[in-house]
């Protein structure tokens, strides 16, 4: 039978569920979901180092332009015209004829060839070009200079973008590693916590004595510093992966990528790849019958890139001591007007072509000492390239060895994390029971806490070894330690 309370609130009850539903308003922000695949696509152009590269790359591509424009210009004519007039304030014919005696003639009088001789005053337009068909070669050779410097720049953009993914590749393997940690150190708190609680139910029925309580309590105050110490790392972790994506710093983040995305086929076998993209190492250097090795690696192109560069500006130096050609034209018009006030003719034509060839010679030694500087500057090219070929080798076996320790140590660390996981159940429910002492509950706990972390830690390793065995081609070398 329903109470008169009921029946008072029924009418209120059914007229509220008539009121059309109003939205739901949460204090917490919004959270940000982010996978491996978004974090990598939301690397910023504007990531600074980034920044960098590009402007370096567009300074190559000025340079090039710059160098194009140079060795048209030696082959097209510059041209320049000019007007412009004079005059003489002593005129030696007339004083060599006033000394020698001989009368001045009057202007009008003059013939026209005398007329050059004496007018004071000189009008002259003129239109000029020159052209310079042969420099020596170093034009061409600061062309490819330069060509070689923006591929240099291009493939060094490359390699810092390739290195850069993988850098958000292991931040962001890193806030999973420290999230997995965290959640460790919390169960351990709360199954240290339980065994507090079980611990003084036992003592209170007298099954166990009390200063068991006194070991226990001391376990969960030492575990406290272990928890707190791991949401430090974790907000480091979590910052980091922020700041390289730009991301907004007050809105939380649910990474939706799983921490270990590998099944047991793709973690034993060789040529099996996973949602992350990872391959099998590539080869770095293949060689054809007949032809030479060619690298696939970016490193080992950038650096022939500025070897050929250095090259080219050892040859630009010693072209430089080369003789020049240059011809010229010169076509001009020339009046010799008596009075000053008189502009206009008659004009007369004289047309000038010039070939002239000149060797250089500097006596200072400033040429030689670039020569000098470009040989030495060549060489060490050669020489950095030379060693980035054992350092590219070195690596490449270095890498492969790790992906084989990562594989097997993540196999090793699933097993033992699998192993710890039960015998710590089995740990907890013996002691629940009386049937296990609480310092062999203890042992599991810390055995299954170091499995957990180190099954963590195994993850975070394979990730970070397997993008950079996906992207070796494309990562710069390591910088040899002097």
């Amino acid at each position: 039978m329903r109470s008169p309370m009921f029946r008072l609130l029924l009418p209120a009850l059914l007229a509220a569920s008539h009121l059309p539903a109003q939205p739901q308003t949460s204090a917490a922000p919004d959270s940000l979901s982010i996978t491996l695949t978004d974090a990598l696509a939301r690397l910023s152009a504007r990531e600074p180092r980034l920044t960098t590269a590009s402007a370096l790359r567009d300074v190559a591509r000025a340079a090039r332009g710059e160098a194009l424009s140079a060795r048209r210009n030696r082959l097209l004519p510059v041209v320049s015209a000019g007007y412009g007039t004079q005059r003489l304030a002593q005129n030696q014919f007339v004083e060599i004829g006033r000394r020698a005696g001989i009368p001045p003639v009057p202007a009008d009088q003059l013939d026209p060839f005398a007329r050059v001789f004496a007018s004071p005053n000189t009008r002259t337009a003129s239109l000029n070009a020159a052209i310079r068909p042969f420099d020596g070669g170093v034009a061409s050779a600061n062309v490819d200079a330069a060509r070689a410097g923006v591929q240099a720049a291009t493939l060094a953009q490359s390699q810092l973008r390739a290195a850069l993914e993988t850098e958000v590749v292991a931040r962001y393997a890193d806030v999973q590693l420290q999230r997995r940690l965290r959640d460790v150190a919390d169960s351990a708190l709360a199954q240290a916590q339980r065994t507090l609680a079980v611990t003084r139910q036992a003592v209170a029925q007298g099954r166990t004595p009390e200063f068991e309580i006194w070991r226990v309590e001391a376990d969960v105050q030492a575990l406290r510093p272990a928890r707190i110490d791991a949401d430090r790392q974790l907000q480091l972790a979590d910052l980091a992966l922020r700041q390289l994506l730009d991301l907004p710093g007050g809105t939380p983040l649910r990474l939706e990528s799983p921490a270990e995305p590998w099944s047991d086929s793709s973690a034993t076998g060789s040529g099996a790849t996973d949602s992350l993209g990872f391959s099998p190492l590539a080869a770095s250097s293949s060689s054809a019958t007949g032809t030479a090795p060619r690298t696939s690696r970016l490193a080992l192109r950038e650096l022939d890139a500025r070897t050929e560069e250095a090259a080219a500006r050892h040859r630009a130096a010693w072209r430089a001591l080369l003789p020049v050609l240059d011809v010229t034209l010169s076509h001009q018009r020339l009046a010799y007007p008596l009075r000053g006030g008189n502009w206009g003719g008659p004009y007369y034509q004289n047309t000038l072509v010039g070939v002239s060839l000149s060797l250089p010679l500097d006596l200072t030694g400033a040429t030689t000492a670039r020569i000098e500087s470009a040989a030495a500057s060549e060489r060490l090219a050669q020489a950095q390239r030379r060693a980035a070929e054992r350092q590219n080798e070195l690596e490449q076996t270095d890498l492969a060895l790790q992906r084989h320790a990562s594989r097997a140590a993540w196999q090793a660390a699933v097993a033992g994390a699998a192993s710890a996981d039960k015998a710590l159940r089995v740990a907890q429910a013996r002691h629940d029971v009386g049937r296990a002492s609480l310092l062999e509950l203890q042992d599991a706990r810390l055995t299954w806490q170091q499995a957990m972390a180190t099954r963590a830690r195994a993850a975070r390793d394979r990730t970070v070894i397997e993008a950079r065995a996906a992207r070796f081609d494309r990562l710069p070398l390591v910088p040899l330690q002097p």
